[in-house]
């Protein structure tokens, strides 16, 4: 299940991959902002047969992404279509599921490309391409809130935990980081390199290794971390 979520699955000769926008996108439970609508460009000579599948997101012990069928949670239509060549396809998928949530849930929207008849016969290979979008869908009225704390005896093993205790999910693609009482500043695109991802769902967090972003390890009197939304 979890070889859906590859962007780019098996690429075994030359071809041009179709594209899919948006990818990352942040719902209502109810109401108009519970619809989304994508495109789908196929820029290649040959038609594009897609199909649409739905996932929930959950979580193991470990915060790892486990992925479970929801269809019921969503309406996408078209489910399934043939893309014409040089052309493009509109999706539009609807949440459907509880309007009664009290925090983010989060979910995987997969275009599926399947392969067309007599593919295999005429190439001896296999292209598959599939797009897996991030879906966020959020009650009103819930906000992120972010905590952090700095772990860091030594520079080499200098770690910055950083929690959501909101009920809505946290984007931190807006925040900058000040250690050393102001006098360092890390911005988001200098953590991306070290991070597992820009957002942290409600009761979660995310730990940073600092090693490679600071020069020395911050002092005890500075080892709280302010975190600014620059939004």
């Amino acid at each position: 299940m979890r070889k859906l979520l590859l962007l780019l699955l098996c690429l075994s000769a030359p071809t041009m991959a179709y594209q899919v926008q948006p990818m990352i996108v942040d719902l209502a439970s109810h109401g108009k902002k519970s619809l989304v609508t994508y495109r789908l460009q196929n820029p290649s000579d040959s038609p594009l047969p897609i199909e649409i599948e739905v996932y929930k997101r959950t979580f193991d012990d470990s915060h790892k992404e486990v992925l479970v069928r929801a269809e019921e949670d969503f309406i996408v239509l078209p489910p399934q279509i043939e893309v014409p060549a040089k052309g493009h396809q509109v999706f539009r998928a609807k949440y459907l599921g509880s309007p009664e949530l009290k925090q983010t849930h989060s979910y995987r929207i997969v275009f599926k490309q399947l392969p067309l008849p007599g593919d295999e016969e005429k190439s001896g290979v296999k292209m598959v391409f599939n797009f897996a979008t991030l879906v966020f869908v959020s009650p009103d009225g819930v906000a992120a809130r972010a905590s952090s704390k700095i772990s860091c005896e030594e520079l080499a093993d200098c770690k910055l935990t950083i929690n959501n205790d909101g009920a809505r999910v946290l984007d931190l693609s807006g925040f900058e980081y000040h250690f050393h009482q102001g006098n360092t500043v890390i911005n988001w695109a200098q953590f991306q390199g070290v991070t597992s991802g820009r957002f942290i769902m409600p009761g979660h967090s995310m730990v940073v290794d600092l090693q490679s972003l600071l020069a020395d390890k911050p002092t005890k009197s500075a080892a709280l971390i302010n975190l600014f939304d620059k939004k």
